[in-house]
């Protein structure tokens, strides 16, 4: 493993306090291969957890709120799809109002000026 992961969460950056339980049980799923956290962003109020963003090469990506922050995760994983319906069965996630997993924005997309 990683030097800095324990169990299938790495390290390199702190985690929200208030998340890491979250991401313990994001983990604890065996089709999850690894849990990336990512930028933390202060910020107030909002509902509390883990949200849905979009799909990644590699898994996709959540946002997770405690009461004062946001941060980036990203889940890395072969069965998107699966996981996504486990995670919200179990109610650990939320999907944003009338949105199906999608691809992320493209980040080669020119404005228009």
């Amino acid at each position: 493993m990683a030097k800095y992961r324990r169990s299938k969460v790495k390290r390199q950056h702190h985690v929200v306090a208030a998340l890491e339980d979250g991401l313990k049980l994001i983990g604890s799923l065996p089709e999850v291969d690894g849990i990336i956290p990512g930028i933390i962003k202060p910020k107030s109020g909002g509902a509390m957890g883990f949200t849905f963003q979009y799909l990644t090469q590699s898994g996709f990506k959540l946002i997770g709120r405690s009461s004062g922050a946001a941060q980036e995760v990203f889940v890395i994983t072969q069965h998107p799809q699966g996981v996504l319906e486990a995670l919200q069965t179990q109610g650990l996630i939320r999907m944003p109002e009338a949105s199906q997993p999608s691809p992320p924005p493209d980040q080669n997309s020119q404005r228009s000026p």
